[in-house]
């Protein structure tokens, strides 16, 4: 029996062991690297990929909600988890259940956080954001340091750390090293001493060693997607998404494909429907401009993108037939390849895959 007869993923969990070993290389033996795991780990599957990681390279867990950080304890794992981005005052009571360490820009929160770890016999750890350039959230450096001192004589509330945010770290040096400055000002005069100073994503940790300080949050480059030139062509990608060849069919020169015959054959067409489409979280936008890897060979998308199908024109690949395996993600149609084609940015492609795309995972 096959088991992903439509269309699957396959995560190669080593690969993700290698690229946090080149994060370490770079960053040196103390400080802590947080694996960054939102959006069900970029796509690639929350907990397979956290409980891997925690014994393969991750000193912390990064997320994005309180629910995630659920998921990730039911799961057993019990390594630090950082909640990145901001939480309300009814999601308090969990965070302290469940030992979230939370982002904490508003006295209201904290208090909220205060009063449920009294009620639970517990300690609520924060961490203070600050805002230095992305004006998405978090405080302003002055705002920090009142923060700091207002929350300093908080009984059940330990301010475990403090981090800021790059706006575009792998492109931008001007505004990053700005920004930089401005949050190692704010770092150099903080009351409170033995904090966790995190301020560096993947592009960060590896491009401005003065932005590492005691953490680094790694997302993307941990997966091996590197659309900034991290690694020096040594990080491995641990995504394959794979399709089958559902039907083969061969149509005449002047023949509409796919919904509103937005493609023409300008020759007599070999094609292959596969079984996957933008109900799977294949971008529709990679319609008649993107491509798939069907034997080492380039297929092009013809026509809209469907909900469950999508078509490539296999005229020039001989003995394509039904069953055969086409990569979406993988060989030449890497991410890099997708976000360009798709005009949107590697983050998205692969956090959009949809749940009902099964994921197999490689072990060593």
């Amino acid at each position: 029996m096959v088991p992903y007869p439509r269309t699957w993923i396959e995560v190669d969990l080593p690969a993700l062991r290698q690229n946090l070993s080149l994060v370490r290389e770079n960053i040196g033996p103390d400080v802590l690297i947080a694996l960054v795991a939102k959006a069900d780990a970029y796509g690639h599957g929350l907990v397979p990929v956290c409980r891997y990681a925690a014994h393969h390279g991750a000193d912390w867990i990064a997320v994005a909600t309180v629910q995630e950080g659920i998921a990730l304890r039911d799961a057993g794992l019990s390594l630090p988890i950082l909640v990145l981005s901001p939480i309300l005052e009814v999601e308090a009571e969990q965070a302290v259940f469940y030992d979230l360490r939370v982002m904490v820009e508003r006295i209201e929160l904290a208090q909220e956080l205060d009063q449920a770890a009294k009620n639970q016999n517990r300690i609520a750890r924060i961490h203070i954001p600050v805002d230095t350039g992305v004006s998405r959230f978090g405080c302003t450096p002055e705002e920090a340091c009142g923060l700091l001192e207002s929350l300093s004589s908080y009984e059940n509330l330990i301010i475990e750390g403090i981090g800021t945010h790059f706006a575009d770290s792998g492109f931008d040096r001007a505004r990053t090293e700005a920004q930089l400055a401005e949050f190692r000002k704010l770092v150099d005069r903080l009351p409170q001493p033995n904090l966790i100073i995190h301020a560096a994503n993947s592009a960060g940790a590896m491009h401005y060693p003065d932005a590492i300080f005691g953490m680094v949050r790694i997302g993307i480059g941990a997966y091996g997607i590197d659309p900034y030139g991290l690694f020096g062509g040594h990080g491995k990608p641990i995504l394959q998404w794979k399709a089958r060849v559902m039907s083969v069919r061969t149509r005449p020169a002047g023949t509409p494909v796919s919904y509103s015959g937005t493609h023409i054959c300008s020759r007599e067409t070999v094609i292959a429907t596969l079984g996957v489409g933008y109900g799977d979280g294949y971008g529709r936008a990679q319609s008649n401009s993107g491509f798939v890897d069907i034997d080492g060979c380039r297929a092009s998308i013809i026509g809209l993108v469907c909900m469950d199908q999508m078509l490539v024109d296999v005229t020039d690949i001989p003995g394509v037939t039904v069953g055969d395996e086409a990569l979406l993600i993988g060989g030449e149609a890497t991410v890099e390849e997708l976000a360009k084609t798709g005009k949107t940015n590697v983050h998205e492609v692969i956090t959009r895959i949809m749940s009902r795309v099964p994921r197999r995972y490689r072990y060593e």
